[in-house]
């Protein structure tokens, strides 16, 4: 796959070390006291940003306003949010074929350019709506959700000035899918919630809001980075500090998630993990793809009961 693939995997052995190192010597105690005593001393591990009291809902204000300072690159192709747009090699195949895996649209179907006509999908933060129009132009009717309304404010002008061929396939909303899901439970085929649980302090919150907004049988799609040291390095030491390719401050270490810990939520509301797949960032190509190694990135796949 490539030097920097290599590269990759180096460092997973090494983190993956250094890991069962940290946790024989209990450096987790240790991280804690000096959190506590001397607060954000070490690049991202926490969050030192004001945390909301109240309500308990996706995203506190701080992480809104953060992402609202990313509306005037969100759809630059060629900046710092150039990766967004090639996630769709990824982002878009996860949802295809986990439909067809359950059965939701036919296998023969899956090359197709209309494969998701017909299903109709609840993006759960979406952003300034890149993922939105990509699964839309596959025939799925997308309704996209976001507290941020510059972000929906920005989704809905791209849509009327550069994609007004989906203007009937796609609405956007500024609410949170807690509050989307109070009227229309039990509504879509697929919830599709990608890069958001890194940013969400209530996860349980919004994955219960996601399982009841399905249908019986309907599948959530989501995507984020695992809470390993590989992924705070690579997403927040090296991508934020080091190339600065992402804005400072986008990523803490604490709000990071592993795969099982997803899960366990998500069995609670009766939705089972059909797939877990990992997903790999090459850099200098701008390009994405599906390995086995889950530690840094990975798309899981659930099911409701």
């Amino acid at each position: 796959m490539g030097l920097y693939y290599g590269y990759y995997v180096v460092l997973c052995a090494v983190f993956r070390v250094v890991e069962i190192i940290a946790s024989l010597c209990r450096l987790d105690v240790v991280v804690d006291f000096l959190q506590a005593k001397f607060g954000n001393f070490i690049i991202g591990l926490y969050d030192s940003r004001p945390k909301e009291t109240a309500p308990k809902d996706s995203v506190s204000k701080s992480e809104i306003e953060h992402l609202a300072k990313m509306v005037n690159f969100w759809w630059d192709k060629k900046g710092p949010a150039k990766m967004l747009h090639t996630f769709c090699e990824v982002r878009v195949p996860l949802v295809v074929e986990g439909l067809a895996e359950t059965g939701r649209i036919a296998k023969s179907d899956t090359t197709k350019t209309d494969s998701l006509k017909g299903i109709r999908i609840l993006e759960a933060g979406c952003g300034g709506g890149v993922l939105a129009e990509d699964l839309a132009r596959l025939g799925a009717y997308v309704v996209g959700v976001d507290p941020g309304k510059e972000m929906i404010d920005l989704a809905k002008e791209h849509l009327v000035t550069h994609s007004s061929e989906l203007k009937n396939s796609v609405e956007y909303h500024a609410i949170t899918v807690e509050e989307h899901a109070k009227n229309f439970a039990g509504t879509y085929d697929a919830v599709v919630c990608s890069e958001v649980m890194e940013h969400v302090d209530e996860k349980e919150s919004i994955l219960e809001a996601c399982v009841r907004c399905l249908k019986p049988g309907g599948s959530l799609f989501i995507t984020t980075e695992s809470k390993t040291m590989l992924a705070w390095f690579l997403w927040i030491v090296t991508a934020e500090y080091i190339l600065r390719y992402i804005p400072k401050n986008t990523h803490f270490y604490e709000k990071l998630v592993k795969p099982e810990v997803i899960s366990d939520m998500l069995s609670k509301y009766g939705c089972k993990t059909h797939r877990v797949r990992g997903i790999f960032y090459d850099r200098p190509s701008n390009s994405w793809r599906f390995i086995e190694n889950q530690d840094c990135n990975y798309g899981l796949h659930a099911v409701k009961g």
